[in-house]
């Protein structure tokens, strides 16, 4: 699918940088981002996160990060946003500790289930094209992938998906490629790359 060549791409590029700052990161290279933990072996990189037992490097809020204007060379920001009271502030935070030509990728929901985790994060907002334009308009440069069209969306809804997901996302990346959903508006998320 396409959204795999972004992502790959882009957390390349991320990863050439002196500086990155996983934000939500939690653990060192927690969530999806194991995978692509040989290519940040030349780069200092640190996790942030508001809970403290995650062993993050950083500890604080995203809406008042205790770091200095452009401090960080970029920023990976994964299924963040939406658990964030303030996300345009969010944004314009990450904006603020960005050095000026740094860069950040960020992913964020659109039709997708509602996933709080009680006791440790709420869960507020989904996001559409319009959004992701208004959020980033500050950056120089923004280039934005859906993460699959119609089917991609609806396949989070099937009860058990989780456990299914070797069988419904090929089926669901078949039906969006036959159909063209992904050139329509309706996708499970967004995955932005920009720079400052």
């Amino acid at each position: 699918m396409k959204y795999n060549k972004f992502i790959n791409e882009k957390i390349a590029e991320i990863a050439k940088e002196k500086t990155v700052l996983d934000i939500g990161g939690g653990e060192r290279f927690g969530k999806w981002l194991s995978t692509y933990k040989h290519l940040f072996k030349d780069c200092e990189y640190k996790t942030f996160d508001y809970d403290e037992s995650t062993g993050a490097d950083i500890v604080g809020d995203i809406l008042s990060i205790p770091l200095g204007e452009e401090s960080v060379d970029a920023v990976i920001c994964n299924c963040v946003l939406e658990h964030v009271e303030n996300p345009s502030v969010a944004i314009k935070e990450l904006y603020r500790i960005l050095r000026v030509g740094g860069k950040i990728f960020v992913h964020i929901p659109s039709i997708y289930p509602y996933h709080a985790r009680a006791g440790h994060y709420l869960d507020y907002w989904r996001f559409f094209g319009d959004a992701v334009k208004l959020l980033f308009k500050d950056f120089s440069r923004v280039e934005v992938q859906k993460r699959g069209g119609y089917f991609k969306a609806l396949s989070f809804f099937i009860p058990f998906q989780h456990k299914l997901r070797f069988l419904i996302d090929p089926t669901a990346n078949f039906l969006d490629t036959l159909f063209k959903t992904e050139n329509r508006t309706t996708t499970s998320g967004y995955y932005i790359y920009a720079i400052k």
